[in-house]
C-alpha cells in the first residue's frame, strides 16, 4: 500500500536505525526530536530499569493494516483529481464572515466532475491553512522530493496533515472535502473561546450551506481529530432529526472538556496546556489570517485584528487562565464547562441516529471520555440512561463503533505494534453512511476494537468489556494485592506529600498529558518515546514513600480491559490531601512498564452518583466527581475518609510470568498542579493508607484470562 493511501501507515516503525541516520544525516530535525528527552535525562528522576519485550500472548490475533476493516472490503482505488475554491465565505446570522476551502473531484480534462458526491467536512480550530501549508510540505510540493531521504520526517508530516483535516483521500475517490474555520480562528472572522455554543449556532448554517453546494448529494459525514472532533459531535448534537448530518469519525474527542483535558478531579492539567498554549492557541490564530488572506490585506488586517482581540475577551484563553489560577469559576466545573460538554448532547445524537465510529487512545489525555462516549451512545440509542455503564447482557449496535489502542493524541492509528490504514476505515464508515454501501462495517456484533500494546487485538460488545468482570483486590500487608479482604483490626502505610513526581518530565503521565509531542518528536527519527514506558511514582524508600502493592505472578495470559476504581481509605494530618495512582506492568525480570494513573485531590471527593459507575457489590469502578465549587469537601484531620480515584481505562494482555502493581503517591508536578490556594494545607501532609477489616483500601479491577474472549 502506498504511503499517500494510508494515513497510518509509519515507515519509522519498519525503518528504525535506516530512519535514524537518514534524519541525522540530513539535517538537524532529529536534534529536536531528542532534545527534550536529553533535557529531561538530566533532571533528577528515579532510573527506571531497563525496558525489554515482554513475552507474547498468542492467544489473540495481532493488529494489521485491516484492523478494523470489514471482511473483504478493499478501499477504491483513486478516480478522480482535485480542484479547490478557496476561502469560499459563509455569512453567519451577526454578519460574522466564515471561511471554508472545498475541494472537489475533477475529471480527466481537469473540470470538476458532475457528481452528486457526499460531503466529508471538518470544522477545524488550528487553521484550514496551517492544513494547506503542512499538505505542501508532505504530500505536495516538497513532501514528494524527501520522502526518500527522509521517509519518517515526510510521514510524520503526512500523520499531522490529515490531523489537521486534510482529505484529499476521501476527493480522489468521489467526495467533496470541506473544510471550515471556525469563529475566531483561520481566515475566520470574529472571538474564538473553548467549545463556545456560538460555534453550535455557526455549525447550523455551515452544514446547511455545505448541503446545498453545486455537485453535492446532500449528505454529509463530519470527521476530525481532538477539538474537530469535539466540535463534531457538538453540532450532531444540536442538530434536528432528517439533518444532512448522516455519518461522524471523531478521534480522540473525549467526554467532557473540563474533566478530560483541565481539571483531573482536583489536579490541573498543566502539561496539556503548556503543549497547547505557545503554538496552537497564541500563534496559530495570528499566523492563520496572514497565510490564508495575504491576497487581500484589509481582510487579513480585519481578521488578524479580530484574533488579536481574542486574547484580551473576557472568555479568551488568556484571561480565562489567569481568573482560573486566582481561584475564578472556570478553575471549577459549573455551567461554562457544562455547556462545552459532549456528555450532555450524547443522547440527542442517538436520537438523531446518527452513526459514529469513534477513536480512543490509550496513550491520549482523553483515554477516558471517549469510551465513556462510546458506551453514551449505545446506552441512548437502546433507550437507556446515556450516564450509566453498558449492562454485561446488553445488545449491542454497530452503528456505534470504537476502536482504541496504544496511540498517543496526534498520532491516533501510529505505531506501537500497529500498523492500521485510518483512512480506509473512515472510508468504510463514509461509504457504508454515505454512499449506502453495503460493505459489512456496521454489521459486527462487537464493535469496541481494542488493541493493546503488543498488537494484541480483543473485542467485546460493551464497554466495560462483558467479558472481564470486574474483581475487588484489596491492599494487604507485604505490598501485597489479594482478592481477600483484611481481618486486621490494625494495618497501614504512609504516603508522605510530595509536590511534584519522581519523574520530572520523563515518565508517562507527562508524555500522554503533554498531547503527546514526545511520540511526535521522537517518530521523526523512527522510535517511540522511551518516556511513556516509565511510572511517574516510583517508590524511593527513605526518599519517597509511594506504597506499591503487587499481584502474584499470573500463570496464563490475562486482559486488563477498561476503567479502574481505587478505592481508599486514608487519614490526613493536615486539612488537605491528594492522591495520584499509577498501575504498572512487572515483568519477571523487574521492568516496570507504565500503563494508567488516576489522581484525586481530597476535598474534591464527593461523587456525581448520577454519573459514577458502580460494580453490582456497590463497588465504584467509574468515579465522576462534579469538580463544582460547591461540591468541595474538608479534609478533616485524623479522620478516616474515603477517597474513590479515578484510574483512566487500560486494554492490556499480561503475559505469563508478569504481574499487576498500583503505586499510590501524592502530587504530581509537573504534569499537574494543585489548586495553588491549597498548597499550604498540602505541605507536611502524611496520610496512612487503611487497610483494615472496619477500612479495606482495593482496587476494582477489570481482569480475566484470556480465555474469557475465545468465541
Amino acid at each position: 500500500m502506498k504511503m499517500t493511501d494510508s494515513w497510518a501507515r509509519p515507515r519509522a516503525v519498519h525503518r528504525t536505525w535506516r530512519g535514524f541516520s537518514m534524519a541525522t544525516a540530513h539535517g538537524g530535525r532529529a536534534v529536536l526530536a531528542v532534545a527534550v528527552l536529553a533535557i529531561s535525562s538530566v533532571l533528577p528522576m528515579a532510573a527506571p530499569v531497563a525496558l525489554a519485550d515482554p513475552a507474547p500472548a498468542a492467544v489473540f490475533p495481532k493488529a494489521n493494516s485491516r484492523t478494523g476493516l470489514p471482511d473483504g472490503w478493499q478501499p477504491q482505488p483513486e478516480r478522480y483529481g482535485v480542484g479547490e475554491h478557496k476561502n469560499v465565505e459563509i455569512p453567519m446570522a451577526d454578519g460574522a464572515v466564515l471561511r471554508a476551502d472545498v475541494r472537489y473531484p475533477t475529471d480527466a480534462s481537469g473540470a470538476q466532475a458532475p457528481g452528486p458526491f457526499p460531503i466529508v467536512l471538518t470544522q477545524t480550530a488550528y487553521g484550514k491553512d496551517s492544513a494547506g501549508l503542512l499538505r505542501l510540505l508532505s504530500y505536495e510540493g516538497l513532501g514528494p522530493l524527501l520522502e526518500h531521504a527522509l521517509p519518517t520526517v515526510i510521514d510524520v508530516a503526512k500523520q499531522v496533515t490529515d490531523a489537521a483535516g486534510y482529505g484529499d483521500y476521501f476527493v480522489k475517490r468521489g467526495y467533496l472535502s470541506v473544510i471550515v474555520d471556525i469563529r475566531g480562528t483561520g481566515s475566520s472572522d470574529g472571538q474564538w473561546s473553548i467549545l463556545q455554543p456560538q460555534e453550535r449556532e455557526d455549525a447550523k448554517r455551515v452544514i446547511r450551506w455545505a448541503a446545498g453546494l453545486p455537485g453535492s448529494s446532500g449528505e454529509i459525514g463530519l470527521w476530525g481529530l481532538s477539538y474537530l472532533g469535539m466540535s463534531e459531535l457538538l453540532a450532531a448534537g444540536v442538530m434536528e432529526q432528517g439533518s444532512p448530518i448522516k455519518a461522524l469519525f471523531p478521534l480522540m474527542p473525549g467526554n467532557h472538556a473540563f474533566q478530560d483535558l483541565l481539571g483531573h478531579d482536583g489536579f490541573f492539567n498543566i502539561a496539556f496546556l503548556s503543549s497547547m498554549l505557545a503554538l496552537p492557541i497564541t500563534a496559530l490564530p495570528q499566523l492563520d489570517p496572514i497565510l490564508g488572506l495575504y491576497r487581500e490585506p484589509g481582510k487579513m488586517l480585519s481578521v488578524f485584528v479580530d484574533h488579536l482581540k481574542t486574547h484580551f475577551w473576557a472568555d479568551g484563553t488568556w484571561p480565562s487562565l489567569i481568573s482560573a489560577f486566582l481561584d475564578g469559576d472556570k478553575l471549577y466545573n459549573g455551567p461554562y464547562w457544562e455547556s462545552r460538554a459532549i456528555d450532555n448532547v450524547v443522547e440527542q445524537i442517538a436520537a438523531n441516529d446518527i452513526p459514529t465510529y469513534l477513536i480512543s487512545g490509550q496513550y491520549d489525555l482523553l483515554q477516558d471520555g471517549t469510551p465513556r462516549t462510546f458506551a453514551g451512545l449505545q446506552n441512548a440509542y437502546a433507550g437507556r440512561s446515556h450516564n450509566g455503564p453498558m449492562p454485561v447482557a446488553a445488545p449491542s449496535s454497530g452503528r456505534y463503533q470504537m476502536l482504541t489502542g496504544p496511540w498517543f493524541h496526534i498520532q491516533p492509528g501510529v505505531q506501537r505494534h500497529t500498523d492500521l490504514d485510518m483512512h480506509a476505515i473512515q472510508l468504510a464508515w463514509f461509504d457504508r453512511w454515505l454512499k449506502n454501501d453495503h460493505n459489512g462495517i456496521d454489521e459486527t456484533t462487537t464493535p469496541l476494537h481494542a488493541i493493546d500494546m503488543d498488537g494484541n487485538v480483543t473485542e467485546s460488545a460493551t464497554y466495560p468489556v462483558r467479558e472481564t468482570p470486574a474483581r475487588n483486590l484489596y491492599l494487604a500487608d507485604g505490598g501485597r494485592l489479594s482478592t481477600e479482604r483484611p481481618v486486621a483490626q490494625s494495618g497501614s502505610d504512609r504516603v508522605t506529600f510530595s509536590p511534584m513526581n519522581a519523574g520530572t518530565i520523563c515518565n508517562a503521565t507527562f508524555s500522554r498529558n503533554f498531547s503527546g509531542v514526545y511520540e511526535l518528536l521522537t517518530t521523526l527519527v523512527g522510535v517511540d518515546d522511551p518516556c511513556g514506558q516509565f511510572p511517574a511514582h516510583p517508590d524511593v524508600p527513605g526518599l519517597l514513600d509511594n506504597p506499591q502493592y503487587t499481584t502474584d505472578a499470573f500463570t496464563e495470559p490475562t486482559v486488563l480491559a477498561g476503567p479502574i476504581g481505587a478505592t481508599l481509605f486514608a487519614t490526613s494530618n493536615t486539612p488537605a490531601s491528594a492522591f495520584s495512582v499509577t498501575v504498572q506492568d512487572i515483568a519477571p525480570d523487574g521492568t516496570a512498564t507504565a500503563l494508567t494513573d488516576g489522581q484525586l485531590a481530597g476535598n474534591y471527593r464527593a461523587l456525581d452518583e448520577a454519573r459514577t459507575w458502580r460494580t453490582e457489590d456497590g463497588s465504584v469502578l467509574g468515579a465522576f466527581h462534579p469538580g463544582s465549587r460547591d461540591s468541595l469537601l474538608p479534609v478533616v484531620p485524623g479522620q478516616v475518609t474515603e477517597y474513590n480515584v479515578k484510574v483512566r481505562p487500560v486494554f492490556h494482555v499480561f503475559p505469563p510470568g508478569h504481574r499487576l502493581q498500583v503505586t499510590i503517591g501524592s502530587g504530581d508536578a509537573p504534569t499537574h498542579i494543585l489548586n495553588p490556594k491549597d498548597y499550604p494545607a498540602l505541605l507536611g501532609g502524611v496520610y496512612d493508607i487503611q487497610r483494615t477489616d472496619g477500612a479495606a483500601s482495593f482496587l476494582t479491577v477489570p481482569l480475566a484470562s484470556a480465555a474469557a474472549f475465545a468465541r
